[in-house]
């Protein structure tokens, strides 16, 4: 068996020389769709059958109740709650068997404000071939592209930035489930301050199952492109790639043993690894890194429940969960002389972070379109950490922390067509 620091060292730094080419990014998911069926051609130029498939117009709503409460005390993370309500609100357009036009927008409203987030619209196109799922505009996000929490967080699902849009193509089959997707996060205008972001990622896992046994290989690549030819730059700013790539990965491999239908036993593995190509990895500290993630899982009716133990060197995810991170990403509450910001936190590494995590949930269909959820997780920090300047001196050492969540989803949708 290859070992797995050659495979990545070698694998990565290939995809980081070719990823900041959009257009290739482009033509690639292209052609996974277009390549995944042996009637490709029918489906570009087929002729339209509506006459046989009625068209229909669907109203979608979405409606979220939330309560995250982090009580965290770590050098690393901040604590604090969310409590508020989402909504998602559409209008699907069924032309055909094959594709829909969806239109809609997107509300986020915390309790405790006056005002509601500024509203997201979006538009989607949707085309269905098979096992094949192909998006254009809005992407499909309620699986968070099947990444770990440590790569992609949860609580990205709680606020805007479920909203994604750019090209994504999903194939689901009895052995083969993958996620491909480009995000356009950030456009620029010429002469831009700002520079543009594109995030493209790629999850593939394979099952097998044998009897009451489930064999499942994860490999999930998320990377962020950081750059653009046409914005400002900072020629004096030392401390800003204009084009900078970073690539989280993640190689796994789950084991599941289902009793029956109500009870089962699960272990899991996941190597995960940060690479950039640039020597300044801006606020992510570190140029490369990796963590090891073992985990075992019961799961029983409603309940789930996961421990895990973590321990990652230099490890750093720009949209993963801050609790895995080696880098601080605690706000700067302290000012200094002249009311202004003191850097306590910003420099705060712990390159070797070890937690010990217990995760557990209840998730129940309460009524028709209501679903609950309740979730705990606790964690248990290993390693040392300390910080010591003039406006905060503390240190961190088998440190308890947790989070309580409980969401209430209402989905509704109605068929003008009936």
């Amino acid at each position: 068996m290859l070992n797995q620091t050659y495979i990545y060292s070698s694998f990565i730094p290939l995809i980081l020389s070719v990823v900041p080419s959009k257009f290739l990014a482009v033509f690639f998911i292209f052609f996974l769709y277009f390549s995944s069926s042996a009637q490709y051609d029918n489906l570009i130029i087929s002729k339209d059958s509506t006459s046989l498939n009625p068209k229909k117009i669907v109203l979608d709503i979405d409606n979220r109740f939330f309560i995250k409460d982090n009580e965290y005390f770590n050098l690393i993370a901040d604590g604090y709650t969310l409590l508020g309500n989402q909504t998602e609100v559409s209008l699907k357009y069924q032309a055909h068997k094959n594709y829909s036009l969806t239109a809609g927008f997107y509300t986020l409203k915390y309790f405790g404000t006056n005002n509601f987030e500024p509203l997201i619209p979006y538009v989607s196109l949707e085309i269905k071939k098979g096992h094949n799922r192909f998006n254009i505009g809005k992407l499909y996000t309620d699986e968070r592209h099947q990444l770990p929490d440590e790569i992609y967080a949860f609580e990205r699902l709680l606020d805007g930035r479920r909203i994604e849009h750019g090209l994504q193509h999903r194939f689901n089959d009895e052995h083969w489930q993958t996620d491909t997707w480009l995000e356009w996060e950030q456009f620029i205008y010429k002469a831009d301050h700002r520079r543009e972001r594109l995030n493209f990622g790629q999850t593939t896992i394979f099952r097998q199952t044998i009897k009451h046994w489930q064999l499942s290989i994860p490999l999930q690549i998320y990377l962020q492109h950081r750059g653009g030819q046409i914005n400002v730059r900072d020629a004096d700013n030392s401390l800003v790639n204009n084009a900078v790539v970073f690539a989280n990965s993640a190689l796994g491999l789950v084991i599941e043993n289902k009793f029956n239908n109500r009870i089962s036993l699960g272990f899991r593995y996941q190597y995960l690894r940060l690479d950039t190509n640039s020597d300044n990895p801006e606020e992510l500290l570190f140029t490369s890194g990796y963590a090891h993630k073992w985990q075992t899982f019961i799961k029983y009716r409603h309940w789930q429940t996961y421990v895990s133990y973590w321990n990652a060197n230099k490890f750093v995810a720009p949209k993963g969960n801050d609790m895995f991170q080696s880098v601080s990403r605690r706000v700067e509450k302290f000012v200094d002389n002249l009311n202004q910001p003191a850097d306590v936190f910003k420099y705060h590494t712990e390159p070797h972070r070890q937690l010990l995590t217990l995760s557990t949930s209840y998730q129940k269909v309460i009524f028709p379109d209501l679903d609950l959820a309740f979730v705990v997780d606790v964690f248990y920090q290993l390693n040392r950490s300390s910080i010591q300047s003039a406006y905060y001196d503390t240190e961190v050492y088998h440190q308890w922390d947790y989070a309580l969540g409980l969401y209430l989803r209402y989905r509704f949708n109605y068929n003008f067509s009936k």
